[in-house]
């Protein structure tokens, strides 16, 4: 049950990975493919900026902020430095300029942060057989 709740925190980074990969209005290709989806799925009203915009910024924030938490019982700052990263990468690219391998490589980041964390909050295995060392006694001889 523990390691079932365990992964599910680690799955706490998915909506920040998966929100900036909706299409924004630059590719005429793929609006009325994603414009269809998402409508049948009851979720046409994602296909605006202005709905984006927010959502991106708070699943980032839900993302960076389950690391940060995580980070406390692994002290461990390379996830949460790699995951604060790929989220300015994410801003950049996608919110402030639109160019698509900065969003890209930001969600790849995300997503290595995400496996970073999981893997340092892994049960460690303890050793099987401990060997001691005792200090060796000296004679007065």
């Amino acid at each position: 049950m523990r390691s079932l709740k365990h992964w599910m925190r680690g799955l706490l980074t998915l909506p920040g990975v998966v929100l900036p990969l909706l299409p924004s209005t630059t590719c005429p290709v793929c609006i009325a493919a994603y414009a269809g989806a998402l409508s049948t799925l009851g979720l046409g009203f994602l296909f605006n900026a202005r709905v984006q915009t927010p959502l991106i910024l708070a699943f980032l924030a839900v993302s960076v902020a389950s690391i940060a938490w995580s980070t406390r019982s692994h002290r461990g700052l390379g996830p949460l430095v790699a995951s604060l990263a790929g989220s300015a990468a994410v801003v950049t690219g996608r919110i402030i300029w639109t160019i698509p391998a900065v969003v890209y490589a930001g969600i790849a980041l995300l997503m290595g942060a995400s496996l970073w964390n999981l893997w340092l909050k892994r049960p460690r295995s303890k050793p099987l057989v401990q060997i001691e060392v005792m200090p060796r006694e000296e004679s007065n001889t």
